[in-house]
């Protein structure tokens, strides 16, 4: 899964598997969300500017730093948050199964 800017470059995703079953099983994808919001930021403030300082010269770098900033502030908690979640849908599920059971029972129609 991808999400698109405007300026057409993609930032991945990782890809939200099912419900975990424990807490170990929602930390990895965890760990992926907290680093795709960081990787987001961190090509907003460095790569961004870096290209608009070769096409536009300094001002055009100075543009783009302060059109990242909200994007530097906001990509890693997103990933935070995103992480957050699951790890508590992981301890929930972790803590009481039966849930996690009954939630894929009424995904699945059953």
């Amino acid at each position: 899964m991808t999400k698109s800017s405007k300026k057409g470059s993609a930032v991945k995703l990782p890809p939200r598997p099912g419900a975990p079953v424990n807490f170990q099983d929602a930390f990895s994808h965890s760990y992926e969300s907290v680093s795709s919001g960081l990787r987001a930021a961190s090509y907003t403030v460095i790569m961004v500017p870096k290209r608009e300082f070769k096409k536009n010269g300094p001002t055009g770098a100075m543009k783009s730093v302060i059109k990242a900033v909200p994007v530097a502030i906001l990509a890693p908690l997103t990933g935070v948050s995103e992480a957050i979640s699951y790890s508590l849908l992981g301890v929930r599920n972790q803590l009481k199964p039966e849930l996690r059971k009954e939630e894929e029972e009424s995904r699945r129609g059953l």
